[in-house]
């Protein structure tokens, strides 16, 4: 999944970036967590550029998915949304969307 940041950042070396990209890998072993990796754009992650160094936002969230959401329809979603509750207490609430258009899309 990826999602749309509808903020403005700056990287570790002190660039502005305006509505990143953040692809999420989501790992569902024991203690279930995803990785997110910044871009500048979809179009950068898609071309194969490095992602943006941000610290202030997190790199690896702990998803908690139970059970019930594990064998329920929003899998995904719910994973993603984990994921967004985090980066939104940088970003500020209501600022990031799930971006479900195909990767190569």
């Amino acid at each position: 999944m990826a999602i749309n940041i509808n903020a403005t950042l700056t990287t570790d070396e002190g660039f502005e970036v305006t509505n990143p990209w953040a692809y999420v890998d989501i790992y569902l072993i024991g203690d279930n967590w995803a990785n997110v990796r910044y871009y500048k754009s979809k179009s950068d992650y898609q071309q194969g550029f490095q992602p943006l160094n941000i610290s202030t936002l997190p790199s690896r969230v702990s998803t908690d998915i139970d059970n019930s959401k594990f064998w329920g329809t929003q899998l995904a979603d719910d994973c993603t949304n984990s994921v967004i509750a985090v980066i939104e207490q940088t970003t500020g609430a209501g600022t990031c969307t799930i971006d479900k258009t195909p990767l190569d899309a």
